[in-house]
């Protein structure tokens, strides 16, 4: 997996400068050197050409954007000949980089955003490995909200706490309409609790974590653990217009689903709008018109189990491909009635004690995997409230 260095090594430094140069002549824009990929694996001075990843982080069109890109640098008579090879971007289903932003980049990023528009919805969720938030953020679209939204002159906002990298391939991959902001070291969410605006739960998945693996492989990135879904509504002066936060339990599966739909959003944002400027901070919505309703949590396992094919719990694996996260729940759900009857016909063609030892064996194979999902999937207390980052 491609590891990310803040520290550029002494013999790749001067290299990486001409390279850092070059790239903010093209684009016109200043570039800031904030990284560099796996620096052990280039070669040391000498005469041949190198090809170098670089983290580089400035401003393009207004917006604070961090760049993974790919240059060869050869060492030229006065300094260096630089070659852009292509933009290293992160496929959906590849590692991202922890470090895209690096710490720091987001601290500011509600003062620069919040002046450039009348009010923003900030739409906090859980990832691109998450299937229900893509319909969640496309809802928005789809709903003509985000159409009124930015006719009132505001803009609407989806941040996640992962990198940058799978930011940009949900806000591509989904087709959402909105921004994706990637907050890794949870900046952005830090600022809105501190000032009182609304503090997330969040789930400790760090990026080495078993848990991690268990939903969707090494292609999730989570430095700091990843966000509950979360909505905050501000107006230019940071009164706060609308807020919601989900409360993990086992009636939302630990926060996969129950979301406040966008039109419940926008009613109550368009009502905050019209009260006078002084008007009090909008309370944590308590009873919103949810998106989805509950699904009871043993029908959720048994449709984890049916993906694993009944041997283990398998989670719904959200990576771009024919199989569509619905799709493959229809399929899990269609083994369902499959493997009841095949223990119904065994039980009519075998002994009663070779069904009751086969069905023995079947649980204590599924049963710890069940465990793990219950342990492993949040389910706060009554009364909890979120740490703050």
């Amino acid at each position: 997996m491609p590891r990310v260095h803040e520290t550029i090594p002494p013999h790749l430094a001067d290299a990486a400068e001409a390279a850092r140069a070059w790239f903010s002549s093209e684009r016109g824009s200043e570039f800031k050197l904030t990284g560099i990929l796996d620096p052990e694996e280039a070669p040391e001075a000498g005469t041949a050409a190198r090809e170098l990843q670089l983290i580089l982080c400035g401003q393009e069109d207004g917006q604070d954007v961090c760049l993974r890109e790919r240059f060869e640098i050869a060492p030229a008579t006065s300094g260096f000949d630089v070659t852009h090879l292509a933009e290293a971007t992160t496929d959906p289903g590849s590692p991202a980089p922890l470090l895209d932003p690096p710490v720091g980049v987001r601290a500011a990023w509600l003062e620069r955003t919040l002046p450039r528009h009348a009010f923003v919805v900030l739409l906090f969720y859980r990832g691109f490995w998450c299937p229900p938030c893509r319909p969640e953020l496309r809802g928005y679209a789809k709903a003509g909200v985000l159409e009124r939204v930015r006719a009132a002159g505001g803009e609407v906002y989806a941040i996640t706490s992962e990198p940058q990298t799978l930011a940009k391939n949900a806000e591509q991959d989904w087709a959402t309409g909105l921004e994706h902001v990637g907050d890794p070291h949870q900046e952005i969410a830090g600022a809105c609790a501190e000032r009182g605006w609304l503090s997330l739960f969040t789930n400790d998945w760090g990026e080495h974590s078993p848990d991690n693996r268990w939903i969707a492989g090494d292609w999730v990135s989570h430095p700091k653990g990843y966000f509950q879904p979360g909505v905050l509504a501000l107006s230019r002066e940071g009164r706060v217009l609308y807020r919601w936060r989900c409360r993990p339990s086992r009636q939302n599966l630990g926060g996969a689903i129950a979301r406040p739909t966008p039109d419940h959003v926008w009613g109550r944002v368009d009502s905050a709008l019209r009260d006078p400027e002084d008007a009090p901070d909008a309370a944590i919505d308590a009873d919103p018109s949810l998106d989805t309703p509950p699904t009871p949590w043993p029908v959720f396992v048994t449709l984890l189990l049916a993906n694993g094919w009944f041997l283990r719990p398998m989670p719904f694996d959200q990576r771009a491909g024919e199989n569509t996260v619905p799709r493959r729940i229809r399929r899990a759900a269609l083994r369902v009635p499959l493997f009841v009857a095949g223990w119904i016909a065994a039980g009519l063609v075998l002994p009663g004690w070779i069904v009751a030892l086969a069905f023995a064996v079947w649980l204590a194979r599924v049963v710890p995997g069940i465990r793990e999902v219950n342990a492993r999937f949040q389910n706060v207390r009554p009364g909890e409230e979120p740490t703050v980052p």
